[in-house]
């Protein structure tokens, strides 16, 4: 098991980083703060997230045409979801952690053992089950202070948590057994019943940091849209989900923004209501994201 100190940001990658920025600040309500240049040809903003998660996050784009960033956007995947920075006690015991899992650590190449440097990589196709996990060890990258929800703006959705990210793969269960076992996760919720009508079947993870969580999301048939996801796209990060405070704001901000949502659905848990809806990856920069509201916590899962 990898030893985890916390998990860092999220990381995204567009091809025009003006744009995206507009919107992260505007409907998201994030902050941007300090922007870097990288030697592969892409430049880099962090950007701190309101609410409670305690996780930033991370903006890419090319800033030239041999950037290495291309090969992902012009991919199947890109632009979209990145990788998850996870800030490790130590790259050495991580790296043996993977190669205990059957997985290479990857640095630009395989590392070799005894010759792990401060940051690797578990390779989407390598490993990550389809998407890029970035390791580091030392100090920690992303110290930047978590939003106040009122020093957003007033067109904001009112975040109040990262959520979680949903991984989708063919097996829920292969994937939340590999959570637990290489990032020390833990099992909070299975879906139950009839899946006939939603078309997918999940197992949600939490972390002792609390941070976020991962809901694996298998297709309960081969007409599901999951399916439909992992023939084009092969399995890897489905959608970011965010809790707003408060629905009517979040819906009134996407308004503001033009912005359409679809998929709205409300509904109530032990008599506690809740309403959540989606934003489509083309107004997002390639995100799938979902957000919801909660009377009560606990009543949405």
């Amino acid at each position: 098991m990898i030893d985890i100190v916390r998990f860092d940001h999220v990381s995204q990658a567009v091809a025009d980083l003006g744009p995206q920025l507009d919107l992260l600040e505007g409907l998201f309500g994030f902050r941007a703060g300090e922007r870097f240049e990288s030697e592969d040809g892409y430049t880099g903003v962090h950007l701190s997230m309101p609410g409670v998660s305690d996780i930033g996050w991370e903006v890419l784009a090319p800033n030239r045409r041999t950037s290495s960033l291309h090969r992902f956007l012009e991919g199947p995947t890109g632009p979209g979801l990145h990788h998850l920075t996870i800030h490790v006690r130590d790259t050495t015991q991580a790296a043996a952690a993977l190669r205990a899992e059957g997985a290479q650590p990857w640095a630009g190449g395989q590392v070799e053992a005894g010759a792990e440097p401060d940051v690797i990589y578990i390779h989407p196709r390598g490993g990550g089950h389809g998407f890029l996990f970035q390791l580091y060890q030392g100090e920690p990258w992303n110290t930047a202070p978590p939003v106040e929800d009122d020093e957003t703006a007033e067109h904001t959705l009112g975040i109040k948590a990262l959520n979680h990210l949903s991984h989708a793969h063919s097996s829920a269960d292969e994937l939340g057994d590999w959570y637990e076992r290489l990032f020390g996760m833990r099992t909070i919720h299975r879906s139950e019943g009839d899946e006939s009508e939603t078309g997918f079947r999940t197992r949600v993870l939490d972390h002792p940091t609390q941070q976020i969580r991962i809901e694996n999301i298998e297709p309960a048939s081969g007409a599901s849209f999951i399916q439909r996801f992992l023939e084009r796209r092969g399995p890897g990060m489905h959608h970011a989900t965010f809790e707003v405070h408060d629905w009517e704001r979040a819906v009134s901000a996407t308004a503001h923004h033009n912005i359409p949502v679809f998929g709205e659905r409300s509904g109530d848990t032990n008599g506690v209501p809740w309403r959540e809806a989606f934003i489509h990856p083309r107004h997002t920069g390639g995100v799938l994201v979902q957000f919801f509201w909660q009377a009560q916590d606990g009543a949405w899962i």
